[in-house]
């Protein structure tokens, strides 16, 4: 299987993401995101909004193979240690048990590209069709709001 290593640190993540090549179970597992997130309330929110819904969140979660954060680090690049003895780790800790919808849609925008782009590029068929129209550069047709 071929992966990916996303790094991404700034003031409240040090993460690392493994990213992988999909197995038919993540493409299901994909797929069942892609049901539950469509069954939200994304008929109310713009184009751009439902992609990253449906077609976003799905692919970076299910191709995710391990979350790893990583502790401060002190000016001689050690780990920092707490009172206790423990890791000192970053304000915010990324974990796939509790990544829902919204959490995901509230990490920062430069770490879910550098997730998004890592997971399609393991994955292209995984990316999403946008219909060519002769006459038609730059525009794409908004699906219907209707729910079938």
């Amino acid at each position: 299987m071929r992966k990916d290593l996303v790094k991404y640190q700034d003031d409240e993540y040090n993460v690392e993401i493994e990213v992988g090549q999909a197995t038919i179970q993540m493409g299901l597992a994909r797929s069942d995101l892609w049901f539950d997130a469509r069954s939200s309330n994304v008929a109310g929110r713009s184009l751009l909004s439902r992609i990253g819904i449906l077609q976003t969140y799905p692919a970076c979660v299910a191709a995710t193979l391990s979350v790893n954060n990583l502790p401060k680090l002190n000016e001689e690049g050690e780990p920092e240690l707490t009172e206790e003895g423990g890791y000192l780790l970053y304000p915010k800790q990324l974990s796939m048990d509790d990544l829902t919808l919204e959490t995901y849609l509230a990490l920062p925008e430069s770490l879910g590209v550098l997730w998004k782009d890592a997971a399609f590029n393991l994955n292209p068929h995984w990316l999403p069709k946008l219909p060519e129209e002769e006459g038609a550069e730059g525009e794409v047709e908004e699906p219907s709001k209707e729910t079938s």
